[in-house]
């Protein structure tokens, strides 16, 4: 991405490319519930060595996985309550979000994941590469997300346990002073519309913000 050109103003063919939005489901692997246990084993113990918490239940796809709209939504139409993680041992594709903020369900992938964001609280997510359309999320401090090289043009991170390399977005701190960040707390009220701040905390309101970027609206206050 070029640096200098702010995401919102990016031609189509610069931008981060968007997952086919697909009506439902069409292409996926046929899942297993398994124990933690036995996933674990049949993944060489990678998941026990990446999640922290205690997790009984897997919802396990062995190949590629394609999703028509959030992820949370498809994952219910499919049968996934109750799951403790969902992993998927190839790539995932999904057309709407992937926003992640309770506890449960985890995500692992071992594949590409691709879709309009990627968002984690409460839940521990690790995936490999990614490439996401408007934003990658980070919110608060209980969960982990954790990914290879992303590409996308916002990462806004409040307090979370964010490992992510994105070396073509623009980095907002939503929290505090990160000198790592492009945009902190100090400068969030004057460098984006007033339409996607919250003026009291001077911070922004990824909702707002979320909805103008899939919308072609600027989020920048000199754009």
């Amino acid at each position: 991405m070029n640096d200098s050109v702010p995401p919102e103003r990016l031609t189509s063919s610069e931008r981060p490319t968007p997952p086919e939005r697909l009506a439902s489901p069409e292409r996926l692997a046929s899942p297993e519930r398994l124990a933690f246990a036995d996933a674990d084993e049949r993944l060489d113990g990678s998941l026990s060595a990446c999640f922290q918490g205690d997790h009984d239940t897997v919802l396990f796809f062995d190949g590629d996985v394609v999703l028509g709209g959030d992820f949370l939504d498809a994952l219910t139409e499919l049968g996934g309550q109750g799951a403790d993680i969902v992993v998927i041992t190839g790539d995932l594709t999904v057309s709407g979000r992937i926003a992640l903020y309770d506890d449960t369900p985890g995500l692992y992938v071992e594949g590409t994941t691709r879709a309009e964001t990627l968002e984690g609280g409460d839940a521990e997510i690790y995936i490999q590469d990614g490439v996401f359309t408007h934003l990658v999320h980070g919110y608060y401090n209980h969960g982990v997300l954790e990914a290879g090289r992303v590409e996308t043009p916002w990462v806004i991170n409040y307090d979370h346990d964010l490992r992510i390399t994105a070396p073509g977005a623009r980095h907002v701190d939503n929290y505090g002073f990160s000198a790592e960040a492009e945009f902190t707390r100090h400068d969030i009220a004057g460098s984006f519309v007033p339409e996607v701040v919250d003026p009291g905390r001077g911070s922004i309101v990824v909702e707002r913000f979320l909805d103008r970027l899939r919308a072609g609206l600027p989020v920048r206050s000199w754009s």
